[in-house]
């Protein structure tokens, strides 16, 4: 059922409904654990969205994930990480302040993006309330990043079907996805970002498209080629950053109409080539003067897509 994790190795068939276009409600994934009383925007804000979401999109129905486990997230990171993660061996967890809240907090959020896999494979769309995700590699975190909930998504959906592509229209780059995924020719990773922050080269140009955009006036259309490089992909992992709005953190003149216009074509893309599809938040900031819960309205936008 929905959020059971797959035994490990173990090959799995699952049934995937061809059309994204279902009758089904959305279901999104989020829980309690996914937030702390304080700190980053990454780990406070999904509590407002999916009070959001109760408030403003009630058919949407929302499911709490089963936690991510240290068996399945070594096909992603380095064992010596993850002891560094988990404080194996009573060693000193590497996750510093909060460390057992925040643990408990991105094993739920890196399992939530591994359900919604599970949900889209069956039902063509879902997504997770995670943010943090795309700047860990397979032996380091940064950048609010600990753990791959992108690369865990990706080698989850590969034991039903034979090609995933990432998009990742985060402001900023995912080098951490590269990092763990880059080498697999079974994935595809395109990333569309407005800062250079954890830019990553392309190895594989057949594969894999990373471009930066520094004029709005582009932004869509960078968007559009992203897509085009993504034709002939299975599955597809979206990671929605809100940050690439210049009042969230990233390029002025990006605004709520062109990150509207953003999410409809993403869907609408996916829909119309029947390509099951899920999300992540990804990023979103207070840095330019909003308030969390202008944040968290950002994030809606991209909950509306995928319910329409």
């Amino acid at each position: 059922m929905t959020g059971q994790p797959l035994a490990g190795g173990q090959a799995v068939c699952i049934r995937i409904i061809m059309s994204p276009q279902t009758s089904r409600a959305l279901r999104v994934h989020y829980s309690e654990d996914y937030c702390l009383p304080s700190g980053p925007e990454t780990v406070t804000k999904s509590r407002l969205v999916a009070e959001a979401i109760r408030r403003d999109l009630p058919e949407v129905v929302i499911v709490a994930p089963l936690p991510a486990d240290r068996e399945e997230l070594l096909a992603v990171h380095d064992e010596a990480y993850l002891d560094r993660v988990f404080g194996a061996d009573g060693g000193e967890t590497a996750l510093g302040d909060w460390s057992e809240p925040l643990l408990a907090s991105i094993l739920a959020t890196t399992g939530g993006v591994r359900d919604a896999v599970t949900e889209a494979l069956r039902s063509g769309r879902s997504g997770s309330l995670s943010s943090g995700l795309h700047h860990a590699g397979r032996s380091y975190g940064t950048g609010y990043c600990t753990l791959n909930g992108l690369a865990l998504a990706a080698l989850h959906a590969l034991r039903s079907v034979p090609s995933v592509g990432i998009l990742d229209l985060d402001a900023h780059c995912g080098g951490g996805t590269a990092d763990i995924l880059a080498a697999d020719p079974r994935v595809r990773l395109v990333d569309v970002s407005v800062s250079s922050f954890d830019r990553w080269t392309p190895s594989d140009k057949a594969r894999h498209h990373l471009r930066l955009v520094k004029d709005p006036a582009q932004y869509l259309a960078a968007v559009d080629e992203a897509l085009d490089r993504l034709e002939g992909v299975a599955f597809l992992i979206y990671n929605a950053g809100m940050d690439a709005h210049g009042a969230a953190g990233g390029l002025e003149g990006v605004d709520t109409p062109i990150i509207r216009e953003r999410e409809r074509r993403v869907v609408a893309w996916a829909e119309s080539r029947r390509v099951p599809i899920i999300f992540a938040l990804a990023g979103g900031y207070r840095w330019d003067g909003l308030t969390l819960e202008q944040v968290a309205d950002l994030h809606l936008e991209t909950v509306r897509a995928f319910a329409a």
